[in-house]
């Protein structure tokens, strides 16, 4: 009768004992499957550190709708045609919540009165190049243009609350502009 009592515990404490070691399984399978750790998280690890999966970050889609770059940028004016794209910075992650940074790049065509009134109100100087963009926009920066930049201009756009860079070819009326972070204007 003894050992039936030992038995007996020895099943009543069976069902604590596997759900600690299934606990433990988890904890340890669970630190080995982000990205760059060599698990199963598809990530790969880089002299920048950890980068993002394709499961992750969708790609960047090149647009063309001109509302969200006139919401953030009122004063180009009469845009006549953009191409523009959105990434987010850094590789994020799920176990941190928080807004994400994001970087906005884009070519603006300007309409030719918009180009006139942005070179007589604000001072434009020679730039030493175009500016940086993201990837998939550089493609679509013209090539031998001679850009002018303005930090009046751009302290205007962006209030100094956010980095950005613009470039106006004004032979060609065309604006590339970068942005991280870039705020929705009051009243747009």
């Amino acid at each position: 009768m003894g050992d039936g009592i030992v038995v007996a515990r020895g099943f009543a404490d069976a069902p604590r004992t596997a759900v600690g070691a299934l606990l433990l399984l988890i904890l340890i399978t669970g630190c080995g499957t982000g990205a760059g750790s060599g698990g199963s998280g598809g990530g790969r690890v880089s002299a920048d550190g950890p980068s993002r999966s394709a499961e992750q970050s969708p790609p960047v889609e090149v647009r063309r709708d001109r509302g969200p770059v006139l919401r953030r940028f009122p004063q180009l004016g009469n845009i006549t045609g953009v191409e523009w794209a959105s990434a987010p910075l850094g590789s994020g992650s799920s176990r941190v919540p928080g807004p994400t940074d994001f970087r906005l790049s884009g070519v603006a065509t300007l309409a030719e009165a918009d180009v006139r009134r942005l070179q007589a109100e604000y001072h434009w100087v020679p730039g030493q190049a175009s500016p940086a963009v993201l990837e998939v926009i550089a493609p679509k920066v013209p090539a031998g243009t001679s850009w002018q930049m303005s930090e009046g201009f751009t302290s205007a756009v962006t209030g100094d609350v956010y980095t950005a860079t613009f470039g106006l070819d004004p032979a060609t009326g065309v604006m590339v502009f970068d942005a991280v972070n870039p705020t929705v204007a009051d009243g747009a």
